[in-house]
C-alpha cells in the first residue's frame, strides 16, 4: 500500500471534521474541468428539417385510466350502500358481483366466476362476454 498508517493518521488529524470523508487512495487525485470550447470536436447541430418539422405530440388525457378509476369508485360506492355504508372486503365485493351476474345470466356459478375473473370482475363486460359466447 503506498500510504503508511502513520501518514493516514497524520493526514486525518489535520482535518478532524472530514474523518468520514477521507479516502487515502484519492489524496493525490486531481480534477481538471474544461468547457465545451476546450474540446477538439465542433458542436453537433441537427438539420433544420429535423428540428422545424418535428411536431410535438398532443398531451395525453388519461381517458382510459380515468374511466377505470370512475368505474371502480362507482362499484365501491354501490356496494357500500348495499352493505349499509360499512367497509367491505374484496371478497364481499366479488361475491356481490357474482350474485348479480348469476341473476342476470342464469348461468352456473363456476361459469360466472370464470367470466368475471377473465374480465377483472367488471360486471357489464362479463355479462356481454357471456352472451357473446352463447352466439
Amino acid at each position: 500500500c503506498p500510504y503508511s498508517s502513520q501518514r493516514e493518521t497524520e493526514s486525518m488529524s489535520n482535518h478532524p471534521q472530514q474523518e468520514d470523508l477521507y479516502y487515502p487512495n484519492l489524496v493525490e487525485c486531481r480534477v481538471k474541468i474544461t468547457g465545451a470550447s476546450a474540446s477538439s470536436k465542433p458542436l453537433v447541430r441537427l438539420p433544420l428539417e429535423v428540428t422545424d418539422n418535428h411536431a410535438i405530440p398532443e398531451k395525453y388525457d388519461f381517458a382510459v385510466e380515468k374511466s377505470v378509476m370512475k368505474k371502480k369508485q362507482e362499484r365501491s360506492v354501490e356496494l357500500k350502500m348495499a352493505n349499509g355504508g360499512g367497509t367491505i372486503t374484496k371478497e364481499e365485493l366479488n361475491r356481490s358481483v357474482l350474485v348479480k351476474m348469476k341473476s342476470v345470466t342464469g348461468a352456473k356459478e363456476d361459469v360466472c366466476v370464470a367470466m368475471l375473473e377473465s374480465n377483472g370482475y367488471d360486471l357489464k363486460t362479463s355479462i356481454e362476454a357471456f352472451f357473446q359466447s352463447k352466439t
